[in-house]
């Protein structure tokens, strides 16, 4: 077996996360210390990098006692990585509850997820929407993101977790019978590879209603424009690059489930949970990377006699839409505990077919949508605050100083007493000259006018074509929502769709309003800042020198003094923007300032405030809206995700031998080559009593149309490799092979055996580590497997997580394979 890469590590890895990328020959690793993530090339060469640390203040330390926070410590902040099958999205789950997806090609979070309960609060602004974040820089708090508030929110501490692809339409038979043609070359890793023609791999035949119900009409509106960075440190910048962007709305879904494609599938995100209190243990779903279904509890199924449980190993097949879970159980302060196999069947995937995806792709759109809004409402709320701070400093000390002389004098009067008589008061003169000046008028302009310019762009490029993408998303969810069928299978609401959408156009009313509002105020500006240039000029010269006089003859500003006195008694006092952007106070009080919905309407009730404005009722500002419509997406996908949640059926299967090791244990589902309705499911594993001993369970399930999975268990044998003193770690590679890590009396072997073979015999040798080291010294524990057709290869790690080596799988076996100092691989040191 021919090394690829070795790769020795300057600070150590946990041997337990490291992650092979099953399609583009990627590996992750997590330090020991310090949560560190980092993915590598074979060639050793560092890809990105992200940090996952815990910042602990007076509140968590009241929370969390010292027995889970010394937990923390031992196994780390990071606790499970995985990669998503088509080699995308890198999840990683940390201590606190939160998982974080990192898109592979930009080397960014995409979604910062929680896996706590959402808020019970209705006026709590919670949900995927709202704490779904990233950072331009992989550098993560979980203080800053998700504060320690409450004990149920750290109640519950990641376990594992897995990436599961289902095919949703056509059914997995169809399919399965395009695959077993004779003449067909095409494999399910082509199927699933990364950004595969599957309709040009499976040959399917055309279908015009389909395709024309599965056009978008998203892709051919204009691109989203970027919005401004927001700085370092900030915690959602993910919009201010045209890459960031254009991964987050203008490409192809994951394969198998992008718009157009003839084959529907599902790509579900689970989240082993365990209580740290309760010993509750539960499954977090999510599909399509960001659409929230919420936890199921899988406890309730096993043996009650046990008090704690975890989830150790999760495995499914994309023909299947169940999943299957090893779950150790333990008594309590005893040291014995059992392993337990529990299915989770997954039935809204079935029933829903081909609009899950659809569904499940709009709702991140729509999380998206909302996500990006939100943050051009907050970037206008910090420009409009930062632009008025100067000249509210200006404005203050020249009302002081006019207020000393005549306590009815202000800027604004002496600004208009100067406008229309041409004469200046001495303070006013002074204040003009002294104090404001050539660099006060530069600064007041760059303040005030690049503010204008920025709320006129992001309101005419951002903020307008997100509600048009919203309309679009929200069209096809109320068309799915009027068919009866599709809606009580979806769980989606056709009048909690109309209120989102009466927000929706009412936001787009306000945004047109602040557009034209902004217009006119920034000619007024325009107008003013080259009359006060003017006077300034003018003032600051001698009175009666000709330059003073050369200047008032060719002044041709006269036509432009309407707006100037305009915009001093109007916008001077207020800017026009405030009223749509709201202050500081405004924007935290949209529960209060916005009405119950009456019989007309939301849209109706803000139309007619709109025309009839008062002092005793503002109309709502952009913060406010933009509040209700994350409430009212949190409530229409909550529905839908109650509903998905309804039809997840678990169900215990069997108890696993008491020999079966937890910490060396490695499940593989296999299609029948035969019976398209028969697969079988092994689980393989070291033998805790005898250490040369391989145990395997063989379980049968056969799928029998919408009834679900029936299984039996057909055998539990046990193998002895010959001459194989300790096995150290066990893999099942694909449908037919495994491949065994053993030491020996001298050294440390591979073997690689048919899972489906009988009794001692079958194993073959396929590489040897002399003296049980590898290079650098390294000592080989744990292996981690990539079964892609192909690219079949095998990462030996170091029991101490100092790094490791890159074999291939496939290699021909020859006279000088099996000995490290005989196949020249090069050794990547960094």
């Amino acid at each position: 077996m021919h090394p690829i890469a070795t790769r020795t590590l300057i600070e150590p890895c946990r041997p337990d996360l490291v992650a092979y990328c099953p399609t583009m020959d990627l590996v992750a690793t997590v330090t020991k210390k310090g949560g560190h993530v980092d993915v590598w090339r074979l060639n050793g060469q560092r890809v990105f990098g992200a940090t996952f640390e815990t910042e602990d203040d007076g509140d968590d330390v009241g929370l969390r006692n010292s027995e889970d926070r010394e937990a923390d410590e031992a196994e780390g902040f990071v606790r499970a990585v995985t990669w998503r099958r088509d080699g995308q999205i890198l999840a990683v789950a940390s201590a606190d509850g939160t998982v974080c997806l990192i898109n592979a090609f930009t080397g960014k979070i995409a979604h910062r997820l929680s896996t706590r309960p959402r808020p019970r609060d209705p006026t709590a602004t919670g949900g995927s929407f709202s704490s779904s974040q990233s950072q331009s820089q992989l550098r993560t708090s979980s203080r800053s993101t998700h504060p320690s508030s409450s004990p149920e929110s750290r109640s519950l501490t990641p376990t594992i977790l897995s990436w599961s692809t289902h095919f949703a339409s056509p059914s997995s038979t169809a399919i399965r019978s395009r695959l077993d043609q004779r003449d067909s070359r095409v494999t399910l890793d082509h199927i699933l590879g990364l950004r595969a023609d599957v309709d040009k791999l499976l040959r399917l035949k055309a279908d015009l209603p389909r395709e024309l119900s599965a056009l978008d009409v998203e892709m051919s509106l204009p691109r989203l424009a970027t919005l401004p960075p927001q700085g370092v440190g900030t915690g959602d910048d993910i919009f201010s690059s045209r890459s960031s962007v254009d991964a987050v709305f203008h490409v192809s879904g994951p394969t198998g489930s992008a718009p157009g494609s003839s084959v529907d599938g599902v790509d579900a995100l689970l989240v082993g949970l365990q209580g740290d209190d309760d010993g509750r243990c539960e499954v977090h779903l999510r599909v399509f990377d960001s659409f929230e279904i919420g936890a199921v509890d899988v406890g309730g199924c096993l043996p009650s006699d046990f008090k704690k449980a975890k989830v150790i190993r999760v495995e499914s097949h994309p023909f299947l839409s169940a999943v299957f879970l090893v779950v150790e159980q333990s008594a309590g302060d005893r040291p014995d505990s059992s392993l337990h196999l529990v299915s989770l069947d997954l039935r809204f995937i079935p029933q829903t077919g081909r609009n899950l995806p659809l569904v499940a792709r709009k709702a991140t759109q729509l999380g998206n949508l909302l996500r990006y809004i939100s943050q051009v409402q907050m970037q206008l709320v910090a420009e409009v605050k930062a632009a008025f701070d100067l000249p509210t400093r200006f404005l203050r000390n020249i009302n002081e100083s006019l207020a000393e002389g005549d306590e009815n004098s202000d800027f604004i009067y002496a600004a208009h007493h100067l406008a229309v008589t041409g004469y200046c008061d001495a303070k006013f003169k002074e204040w003009l000259v002294d104090e404001v000046g050539e660099r006060g008028l530069k600064r007041w302009d760059k303040a005030v006018g690049d503010c204008l310019d920025i709320v006129r762009r992001l309101t005419s490029e951002c903020l307008m074509p997100a509600l048009e993408r919203c309309l679009v998303v929200l069209s096809r969810l109320d068309g799915l929502a009027r068919f009866g069928p599709t809606s009580s299978r979806l769980g989606l609401d056709e009048m909690s769709l109309r209120k989102f959408r009466e927000t929706v156009d009412a936001l787009g009313i306000l945004a047109e309003d602040l557009l034209l509002d902004v217009g006119v105020e920034i000619k007024e500006f325009a107008a003013f800042m080259k009359w006060l240039k003017w006077e300034c000029e003018v003032e600051a010269l001698e009175e009666g020198s000709e330059r003073a006089e050369e200047l008032r003859e060719s002044w041709t500003g006269e036509s432009e003094l309407k707006m100037v006195l305009e915009y001093v008694g109007g916008a001077m006092k207020e800017s026009r923007t405030k009223k749509y952007i709201g202050s500081d106070g405004q924007e935290q009080s949209a529960s209060g300032l916005l009405e119950e919905d009456t019989d007309a309407g939301f849209y109706a009730d803000y139309v007619k405030r709109r025309a009839v404005s008062s002092k005793d009722k503002k109309n709502p500002t952009l913060a406010q809206l933009v509040e209700r419509m994350q409430k009212q997406a949190e409530a229409v996908f909550g529905q839908v995700a109650d509903t998905f949640r309804k039809n997840i059926l678990p169900s215990y299967m069997l108890e696993l031998p008491a020999q079966t090791d937890g910490q060396n244990i490695d499940l593989r589902i296999a299609p029948d080559e035969v019976d398209d309705n028969l697969y079988r499911l092994f689980v393989t594993s070291k033998d805790q009593q005898e250490k040369s001993h391989v145990r395997q369970v063989l379980v049968t399930l056969r799928q029998e149309g919408g009834k679900g999975l029936k299984f039996a268990t057909i055998s539990n044998p046990v193998t002895k490799i010959p001459d194989v003193k300790e096995i150290l770690d066990v893999k099942v590679v694909d449908d037919t092979t495994s491949i065994v890590l053993a030491a020996t009396a001298t050294d440390i072997r591979l073997f690689r055996r048919d899972i489906r073979s009988d009794g001692a015999y079958g194993w073959e040798l396929r590489h040897v580590f002399e003296a049980g080291r590898m290079d650098a010294g390294m000592r080989p524990a744990r292996l981690e497997v990539n079964g892609r057709i192909g690219r079949r290869v095998v990462a030996v790690i170091d029991e101490a997580g100092l790094g490791y080596v890159v074999l291939d799988l496939d290699a021909a076996v020859d006279a000088g394979d099996g000995r490290d100092g005989d196949t020249g691989d090069e050794v990547m040191t960094g």
